[in-house]
């Protein structure tokens, strides 16, 4: 279907709209698309599902619509071209499977995702962060309209292949062509897709960096982000001390933490301990251990607190799964420690394939929030609630996956749409050629947000 036909149709059926209208973001727009109308339309549907089969790249698996507006389209795009169906919902199910992603599926299918309207990208990205986490990989995405206000860069920069099959300028231009929409309506429209107004107050494009913690090592690190206006964590998976400290000495000056796998390194001494804290008091950051505690209660006291390591001696935070229960917390909460580490719990891996699932974090969350040894957890599209903060792992400016099952997002995309407080980054710092400078970069992509700006 052409633009000018496409155009018509569309204005035809009532599904291109003038007047003032608030959107979803919270902008006023005197333009409004309902293309759910179309579905009252069989023709124009067939014939949109028609288009997209000409744009569709080899290899595509499966096909989902983002809930709920583009459904109907990817039904008749798959009925169309046999490529199996997949529905995401809004929100799990709360009975049965509690599935989120309905239908037959593997982890590594490739699939089209189809949007019918696209304006900041940020139903496309929720959708996404829900396939990621199943395994799927998305191969391109196809909107039908792009309202040109910067969703599609916002995809395309977070490394997707997105297209559209018509912007709303050149629908627009058709209409006026067609006398469809008189001079002054057809300028003030054009005038606002160029110059569309700002986000109210009362809805924030960005999202503002929290300011207390009921936990003192939290809200020390709190602290500590807000006066280095940065949340970023260094991940340091070095197996020599000296490497360690020569990378922190470094990098020291743009994070606000380093987390290290003490256990990997190869020369491990009191004595690195010993100047690993004297450089995080002299650069400013905290430390975390990512000893990742999986065992019962005992057990991880005698870990956290004896051997080498003696983690406890030295770590502000500490990683602990919770696949062994409530009794895991309980006993490290009853511990009486001058320097116990606060608790940063994972509740989501960045791994492709984790089987970190929906089901295990409803399970952690019925006793999580009740210790206050828990600062915060490790996730990634789960949002923890009661001020707990939320470190996310995966943040890279470069890539989207590695060969290893590590998945990526770039930090305005954790931030702003995974509500992420501190960002977690391991070889796009330690192994890049310059780590300062690209430290740098990321603490620009940081600040960029406006996060530190309140």
């Amino acid at each position: 279907m052409h633009n000018s036909s496409f155009a018509l149709s569309l204005f035809s059926i009532n599904a291109i709209r003038f007047g003032d209208f608030i959107l979803k973001s919270g902008k006023r727009s005197p333009i409004y698309l309902d293309l759910r109308s179309i579905i009252s339309h069989p023709e124009l549907l067939q014939n949109l599902a028609h288009n997209l089969t000409e744009k569709m790249l080899p290899g595509v698996q499966r096909v989902c619509g983002v809930p709920y507006a583009a459904l109907p389209l990817a039904t008749a795009f798959s009925l169309q071209t046999k490529i199996p169906l997949l529905i995401k919902r809004k929100e799990a199910k709360g009975y049965g499977t509690k599935k989120t992603i309905e239908g037959e599926f593997a982890p590594g299918d490739e699939i089209m995702l189809l949007e019918d309207v696209v304006t900041s990208g940020e139903s496309l990205l929720e959708t996404i962060a829900e396939l990621e986490k199943e395994g799927l990989k998305i191969a391109q995405i196809i909107t039908v309209v792009d309202r040109e206000q910067g969703g599609m860069e916002r995809l395309q920069k977070a490394g997707y292949r997105a297209e559209t099959l018509h912007t709303i300028s050149s629908l627009l231009h058709i209409l006026h062509q067609e006398g469809k929409l008189e001079n002054a309506l057809y300028a003030e429209v054009m005038d606002y897709l160029k110059n569309p107004p700002s986000e109210p107050a009362s809805l924030p494009e960005t999202r503002t960096f929290p300011v207390s913690h009921s936990h003192p090592k939290a809200q020390q690190l709190l602290d500590l982000a807000r006066k280095k206006r940065s949340n970023l964590i260094a991940s340091v998976d070095l197996t020599r001390c000296k490497e360690v400290l020569d990378f922190l000495r470094k990098t020291g000056h743009a994070i606000c933490a380093a987390k290290l796998h003490v256990d990997i390194l190869e020369d491990f001494s009191s004595d690195f301990i010993s100047q690993l804290k004297a450089l995080s008091a002299e650069k400013e950051f905290m430390l975390i251990e990512d000893r990742k505690f999986a065992d019962i209660g005992n057990t991880q006291l005698l870990q956290l607190s004896k051997g080498i390591f003696s983690i406890a001696g030295w770590a502000d935070f500490v990683t602990i799964h919770l696949i062994a229960g409530e009794a895991a917390l309980k006993a490290i909460q009853d511990w009486n420690f001058a320097n116990k580490p606060a608790l940063i719990p994972i509740l989501e891996m960045s791994s492709e394939g984790a089987l970190t699932d929906s089901h295990y974090i409803e399970n952690c969350t019925k006793f999580l929030y009740r210790y206050p040894d828990v600062a915060g957890t490790v996730c990634q599209t789960f949002r923890p609630q009661h001020g707990l903060l939320k470190f996310t792992p995966g943040i890279s400016l470069a890539s989207k996956s590695d060969n290893k099952g590590q998945q990526y997002n770039d930090p305005a995309y954790a931030m702003n749409t995974l509500a992420s407080d501190f960002l977690i980054i391991g070889r796009g710092l330690y192994a890049a050629e310059n780590p300062a400078e690209e430290a740098e970069k990321y603490l620009k992509e940081v600040r960029e947000t406006g996060i530190f700006n309140s």
